[in-house]
């Protein structure tokens, strides 16, 4: 019987407000549950001494018959979504997700925007700040957020910055906490979210969706496990649907993504424009953005968290990247 590793943070409101990004207690007890009946073992790890301890004590002949669940996000590091993929990579044991090196480019959202644009993929421009006094070249209104947070961490309705003041307001606390920030020009449609699944040159996209928010910002408390305001709207016109469809599979495979990605865009004049991708989406029954879409799909939560799973086992059986890990089994 092969044996899933689900290896996360748990969410609790007493930690630090990054823990915003780790999972509920309650999704990772049906995570278990459900994995459970597809047939694996399931070992749930949350404490980083036990997960380096267990992996690097998984016997290594018999090491491709387990696989790590990355749920690990942690905070303040610019590669914290990648430490499980690397250390899976080291070891040379499957792991569900991306390569650390996807992970750790996605985390940072300008110099994804950079990378993207150089492929064409439609994206406003952006300024990157460390001081307040680095102000934008382009004109007032804009956005401001953090470079390398996620679920929204940092985001208010106050970040649409209006003028100068707004901005000597509010930035410089921003920076306390949050530097660098991602600086660009406020795009006034709506939001839009999809889910891409599958490994590199074998993707599907899930159905497209508006995001609905109260405001029409997607703050952190939007986000928040105990108050979840987001909704889905699936009524996309057919035109900006197809073309969704195609520049996420584009970012799939420029990224050269594995398992799993949720791309965000905004609209500005009826034209989409690249927000960011998330290689770590949360897996939540409850809450999560991806499984939302996937079950519109027409599929359930439990075939998801199957073919995430044999995605992962694929992509350990076909990629270069785990050989070193292989090579000293």
């Amino acid at each position: 019987m092969k044996t899933v590793v689900i290896a996360c943070d748990v969410y609790d409101h007493n930690k630090p407000k990054h823990s915003q990004e780790w999972e509920s207690e309650e999704t990772i007890v049906y995570m278990e549950k459900t994995i459970q009946s597809l047939g694996y073992d399931v070992v749930v790890l949350s404490d980083a001494k036990e997960i380096t301890s267990v992996l690097s004590g998984i016997p290594k002949k018999n090491r491709e018959n387990w696989i790590v669940w990355n749920l690990i996000e942690g905070y303040f590091s610019s590669s914290r979504e990648a430490y499980i993929p690397a250390l899976c990579e080291y070891l040379g044991i499957p792991h569900t997700g991306s390569a650390a090196s996807v992970q750790t480019l996605t985390l940072d959202k300008y110099k994804t925007k950079l990378y993207l644009r150089s492929f064409g993929i439609p994206i406003s421009d952006s300024t990157l700040i460390t001081n307040k006094s680095d102000l934008p070249d382009f004109p007032f209104p804009v956005f401001v957020k953090p470079n390398g947070e996620g679920s929204s961490l940092g985001i208010s309705d106050l970040n649409v910055i209006h003028n100068k003041n707004d901005w000597n307001e509010i930035v410089p606390n921003l920076l306390e906490e949050y530097s660098p920030l991602l600086v660009e020009p406020y795009l006034t449609g709506k939001e839009l979210t999809v889910g891409v699944i599958g490994n590199f040159n074998q993707y599907q996209v899930l159905p497209v969706a508006f995001v609905e928010t109260p405001s029409g910002v997607y703050h952190e408390g939007i986000k928040s496990k105990s108050e979840f305001l987001e909704s889905l709207n699936f009524f996309v016109p057919p035109s900006l649907y197809e073309e969704l469809t195609q520049v996420s599979l584009k970012i799939a495979e420029v990224l050269e993504v594995s398992g799993y990605l949720r791309i965000d865009f905004k609209l500005e004049n009826e034209k989409p424009y690249f927000l960011e991708a998330n290689a770590t989406p949360g897996f939540s029954h409850i809450y999560s953005t991806l499984p939302m879409l996937w079950e519109k799909f027409g599929k359930s939560y439990k075939e998801l968290l199957q073919i995430c799973l044999e995605l992962g086992f694929l992509e350990y059986k076909n990629h270069k990247r785990f050989q070193y890990g292989k090579d000293q089994c």
